[in-house]
């Protein structure tokens, strides 16, 4: 078996599949990338876990030119390439040339949410239910037939971590018992239903924004979908306030301008919002350090009634 991914949630799978002894002769992964103030360039996730499971690593920026992997398969073939957080379109002959194909984890309810980002999308359109699929790649995006899926929950405060938490742990039970049927021949492939299909493109800079004038659900939507990364944030004073957990007022009629700290609940401002209110339990002001809600209260001197304007 080989293994591709590069992404966080790709590396926790990878840890899983090694700790229930499925560990891949190889894992394929994309190089380093720029990071922190610095932007030194790191290894990856996937290639951080692979070194500490002492498992061979190659680097490749696109596997379809790739030349030294495509020989290595062809001269010495897997039976599966398991595909998890990847973000490389994989082509031929890597789909077919194993016996059982390239086998992908998708943490949504294929058709549904096919693409980059179906986690944080599920949560930012106040989904109540996403689920995991195994299915096997074609090269037409997340496409391809459905071996297996399950259903997950999304409680209201879940955030984009916690639920892909959720979607893991459920996700490798149904990868392990997919690696177990397939060399028993107990599967049975289901075509994905086309006319359902939905997507989730990768979050974009420019989304992470919000606006008190919002309704407050989307807002809390928001916040959690972007929590741990990259982060929502609003204006206040012309400087970045990252929020990165709110809790919902469910009260509609909140009679007070949108942005007012209009109460104080157990310390923690609850601030107006077009429609509803959010109370604010942890957030940024830029170039600091994360606080709590009450901290940013004492912080900037807030009291009830105060206005948080852009």
């Amino acid at each position: 078996m080989w293994y591709m991914g590069s992404g966080s949630w790709g590396a926790q799978c990878l840890r899983e599949l090694a700790k229930l002894s499925y560990n891949p002769e190889l894992v394929i992964t994309s190089g380093p990338r720029p990071s922190g103030r610095g932007l030194r360039r790191k290894p990856n996730d996937v290639e951080e876990m692979a070194y500490w499971l002492d498992i061979e690593v190659r680097r490749s920026e696109n596997i379809n030119d790739d030349v030294i992997i495509k020989e290595k398969l062809m001269l010495n073939s897997p039976d599966l390439i398991v595909v998890i957080d990847f973000g490389q379109k994989i082509k031929e002959p890597f789909l077919s040339t194993p016996k059982f194909g390239c086998i992908n984890l998708h943490p949504s309810l294929l058709p549904k949410y096919r693409g980059a980002a179906p986690i944080q999308r599920a949560i930012m359109d106040g989904q109540q239910t996403t689920g995991v699929t195994v299915f096997r790649l074609t090269e037409s995006l997340d496409a391809g037939p459905i071996l297996a899926q399950n259903k997950v929950y999304i409680d209201l405060d879940d955030t984009a971590g916690t639920l892909g938490e959720k979607l893991r742990c459920r996700g490798i039970e149904l990868l392990i018992n997919t690696l177990d049927a397939l060399p028993k021949g107990i599967y049975e492939f289901r075509e994905q239903n086309e006319s359902e299909a939905t997507y989730a493109p990768k979050i974009t800079n420019e989304e992470a924004l919000f606006d008190f004038n919002e309704e407050a659900l989307k807002i809390h939507n928001k916040v959690r979908a972007l929590n741990p990364e990259p982060g929502a944030y609003t204006l206040i004073n012309n400087k970045r306030l990252k929020v990165w957990r709110t809790k919902l007022i469910n009260n509609d009629e909140i009679f007070a301008p949108v942005g007012t700290i209009f109460k104080i609940v157990d310390g923690f401002p609850a601030v107006a919002c077009g429609k509803g209110a959010v109370l604010l339990l942890e957030v940024q002001r830029e170039g600091k350090k994360v606080v709590n809600g009450r901290s940013f209260l004492n912080g900037l001197r807030l009291r009830e009634g105060d206005v948080l304007t852009c």
